[in-house]
């Protein structure tokens, strides 16, 4: 009985032990870590993650904080942007001015403050930044000229123009 007893104990240990030492072995990566495991990783990086920002997301950002190398190129932040954003954002750049405008979807908000830092540290000092959310606008809409015509729509079922 005493045997029993104690084989059972050391078994729930042994159980346990074996749950840590994976959960270890996952937060050694980045595409493994668990929710603790990014944000040790995160805070080696200065990084304050958003509540509410998915794993996913901040995978990915630590990757790409991972693997930054200069020189950074047109063609490099759109790679990073189609990365982070998922294609959901829009970027023009005036090289006359010196200007740089990206228009973040509103199904990505959440990433706005985030892109905002990012693009600054990357972005030469003599370049203008400018991260904006883009809203729908009576263009995107297309045929919908007026406000009664708007009143037809709720929230849920105005059209968004595909990128």
């Amino acid at each position: 009985m005493e045997i029993e007893i104690i084989a059972k104990a050391w078994g729930d240990q042994e159980e346990l032990l074996d749950t840590e030492i994976s959960r270890v072995n996952d937060n050694q990566f980045i595409m493994t870590s668990d929710s603790a495991g990014l944000a040790d990783k995160e805070q080696l990086f200065g990084i304050i993650p958003s509540p509410g920002e998915s794993l996913s997301f901040r995978r990915k950002r630590l990757m790409d904080r991972t693997a930054r190398r200069p020189p950074y190129t047109w063609y490099w932040l759109q790679e990073r942007l189609d990365d982070l954003l998922e294609g959901e954002y829009v970027i023009s750049r005036n090289l006359a001015e010196r200007s740089l405008t990206i228009y973040i979807l509103l199904t990505k908000q959440e990433h706005l403050e985030f892109i905002a830092s990012y693009v600054l540290e990357i972005i030469p000092a003599n370049m203008i930044v400018n991260v904006i959310l883009r809203y729908n606008t009576y263009g995107i809409l297309g045929e919908v000229t007026t406000h009664r015509a708007l009143g037809q729509y709720k929230h849920a079922t105005i059209p968004v123009q595909p990128l």
